[in-house]
């Protein structure tokens, strides 16, 4: 997306498809080149370090980063591990390129980070795989690699996918009609059904291979979203319903505090969020941001360092920092819920960016590591934590909106079109992609490629195409 938070640190594209970094730098996560923490946003110029070639997409965890180019590339950097570059032991400090040689000679459209692992889609619809492996790919391969390996198509029944997400060690694919994949680890239930324990780790569950979940466990609704935490699992369907799986002892799912959860529950709908329902989710550790079709701000899980942007003083008398149950965004004398673009949950922080490509931070302001105060991910140097949406100002962009999306539909009158057929409630009743995320939809419409992406009849059908091409 346009924004991605990962530990303690976040990155963000412009409209000119440059990056600006900030926040825990050990790794070299944040791409400038050094290793250095840094408080506020840095300009990582497209045209120095990613091949002159502009970013529409980023992605992040612990100490890893990826970006996706308009032109098809895929470029990582920090930890070695899972980079697709070798040796794995490495620091990436600055961004490397990987072109479609490296994915079948088919360009790269999505791409997705875990521990130590990245996931990535590319135009043909095939899913690829790199990094700490285990139970991410197929038997017979070794634990730890950094080349990307096809999952073979036919695991997912030769159907074409149009989205991924990940986890921490679990993996999460749509299709093109509507039904979720999951693989990996599946210690808490994070898959969404009931995998065997590994009688060599009795702690350890999960498969290798990507198994489909019937849409009968989502009510009969075909999934249009779905993000990863670390050991849970957030699906939006097509009537905008959340539905959740996997850990939520800390109220992550937004169900109440329960345990482990195998079979996907409902949270709710458009009687809960804003008459319209859900269409994006972002997960972390322990919180998890959700943004409805009406542009606003949902938050549950554990807030102890104000993640949850809720505005609780527990640091002074309070102790009720946590919501297990999704909960509206208090508007605030400097911020109002509404016309979100997108959001990113990191571990301790979380960033939205808004529909006019501001962007606004919350949270820890400081991460402990050996008795010293770092910067996190809020771009603003101080060590207190934000309690409530801060915004950046828009210098430290210089002036940049965050996000591509403020100008192309304007310039691509034909795609625009297209997409407001398949959101419209009347003319795109019956379009899977009606709940879709504003950013998917505009890559997946093609946004000015420099190739064509390669989409099959039916989704172009779906997308309100009808095979005119994009």
């Amino acid at each position: 997306m346009a924004v991605a938070c990962g530990n303690c640190f976040t990155l963000v594209a412009t409209e000119n498809g440059d990056m600006y970094a900030f926040g825990v730098n050990v790794f070299g996560q944040l791409g400038d080149g050094s290793q250095d923490d840094k408080y506020e946003p840095q300009f990582v110029s497209h045209t120095d370090n990613f091949a002159a070639e502009e970013i529409v997409m980023l992605a992040a965890s612990d100490s890893q980063s990826a970006a996706v180019t308009k032109q098809g590339s895929l470029f990582t950097w920090g930890v070695g591990h899972g980079s697709g570059h070798l040796p794995i032991w490495q620091t990436i400090v600055r961004p490397r390129r990987l072109g479609k040689e490296h994915f079948g000679n088919s360009h790269v459209v999505m791409v997705d980070c875990g521990f130590r692992n990245v996931i990535v889609l590319t135009a043909s619809g095939q899913v690829w795989i790199c990094g700490q492996t285990d139970r991410l790919n197929p038997p017979l391969l070794h634990q730890l690699t950094d080349v990307f390996r096809l999952v073979e198509p036919e695991r997912f029944n030769n159907r074409k996918i149009v989205m991924i997400a990940s986890g921490a060690r679990h993996k999460l694919a749509i299709d093109e009609v509507g039904i979720l994949w999951t693989w990996g680890d599946n210690v808490y239930g994070e898959l969404c059904h009931v995998t065997a324990i590994d009688l060599h780790d009795l702690e350890l569950s999960g498969t290798r291979n990507p198994v489909a979940i019937p849409v009968t466990k989502f009510g009969g609704e075909k999934v249009v979203h779905v993000s990863g935490g670390i050991f849970y699992t957030m699906v939006v369907t097509e009537d905008g319903s959340l539905w959740a799986c996997g850990d939520g002892h800390l109220g992550n799912l937004g169900i109440g505090h329960v345990g482990e959860i195998s079979t996907p529950q409902r949270v709710g709908g458009s009687e809960m969020f804003g008459g319209q329902g859900v269409r994006m989710t972002s997960c972390a550790i322990a919180h998890t941001l959700i943004l409805g079709k009406d542009n606003r701000m949902w938050a549950c899980g554990r807030g102890s360092s104000n993640e949850l942007g809720m505005g609780d003083n527990w640091l002074h008398g309070g102790t009720d920092f946590t919501r297990d149950v999704p909960t509206l965004i208090p508007d605030t004398a400097n911020f109002t819920n509404g016309n979100v673009m997108t959001v990113s949950a990191g571990q301790r922080h979380s960033v939205a960016v808004m529909c006019d490509g501001t962007v606004y931070t919350w949270g820890a302001g400081s991460c402990v590591s050996g008795g010293m105060a770092h910067p996190t991910g809020l771009g603003q140097a101080h060590d207190q934590n934000v309690p409530t949406p801060s915004q950046l100002n828009p210098a430290l962009f210089h002036g940049a909106c965050v996000g591509h999306w403020h100008t192309w539909f304007n310039t691509h009158p034909d795609h625009a079109v297209a997409a407001a057929m398949s959101n419209h409630t009347r003319l795109g009743a019956d379009t899977q992609l009606g709940s879709t995320p504003s950013e998917i939809l505009y890559r997946m419409l093609g946004d000015d490629m420099r190739f064509k992406p390669e989409y099959s009849a039916g989704l172009l059908a779906l997308l309100g195409l009808h095979n005119r091409g994009v």
